[in-house]
């Protein structure tokens, strides 16, 4: 189920989870990928530590597509004082 080719605007992994034939929930999704449902839900909403280069490839396995097509959640910027 790739979403998104070269060119084209990333999609967010909610909208990946939704879209998936059938919907997945994130603890689906998360067994999929071999987390836990809350490290799961952390990477989806960009809390905690960001995604590792492992965690993004098995997310992006459990939700049949590929790690580029996925827009992942950034952890907000510091300030500068």
């Amino acid at each position: 189920m790739e979403l998104c080719c070269l060119g084209m605007k990333k999609t967010l992994l909610r909208v990946l989870r939704a879209a998936h034939e059938p919907r997945l929930s994130q603890r689906q999704v998360a067994l999929r990928a071999g987390m836990a449902r809350l490290r799961y839900w952390q990477i989806e909403n960009g809390d905690g530590p960001p995604a590792t280069t492992a965690e993004r490839a098995a997310v992006a396995a459990a939700l049949d597509t590929s790690v580029t097509a996925i827009a992942w959640p950034e952890l907000p910027k510091a300030k500068a004082s």
